[in-house]
């Protein structure tokens, strides 16, 4: 399998909707919003040209809940729907896909379980830290079509591609 940045996943993910009309936009919605939550809010405002939009948030911390709420709103215009449980957000048919930026303890159940609600996925590294749980979610995956990519830390920065050369 090839690396993908975060951007490239974006733009895959974007292309997978070619149907949606001048109108549409791929609607995004983040699973834990703190620090690498933000992280990944402002690499989908850098694809906001792609007709993608993040329209939903998901923390259970209240000013995490809030401030990507705040940064929402500022970058698309329009506030985003909020909850504190990702299950509703994942019932939410108008969400195409998802950010999971959660503790490493919930990676696997939230992939496996966004997965099982039709929604392409990005999750954050680890995918897991318990194998049954982690299988179960590589199972998931695979029985279904989703666009789905585990993130990287520092992979694919330039001065590790250097090194690497």
């Amino acid at each position: 399998m090839s690396q993908l940045s975060r951007r490239t996943f974006l733009s895959a993910a974007a292309a997978a909707y070619p149907a949606a009309g001048a109108n549409d936009r791929l609607s995004i919605g983040i699973i834990g919003a703190g620090n690498r939550g933000q992280a990944l809010l402002r690499e989908v405002e850098k694809c906001s040209a792609l007709n993608v939009a993040v329209t939903a948030v998901c923390d259970v911390y209240k000013p995490n809940r809030e401030r990507a709420a705040a940064t929402v709103a500022k970058a698309w215009g329009q506030p985003p729907r909020t909850t504190v449980d990702y299950r509703e957000l994942l019932a939410w048919k108008d969400v195409d896909a998802v950010l999971i930026a959660v503790p490493d303890f919930g990676h696997s159940r939230i992939l496996q379980h966004a997965v099982e609600a039709g929604k392409d996925a990005y999750c954050e590294k680890p995918m897991g830290v318990d194998f049954a749980e982690a299988k179960s979610a590589w199972q998931a995956v695979k029985s279904r079509k989703q666009v789905v990519q585990i993130g990287t830390q520092r992979r694919s920065d330039p001065h590790f591609v250097a090194a690497a050369k």
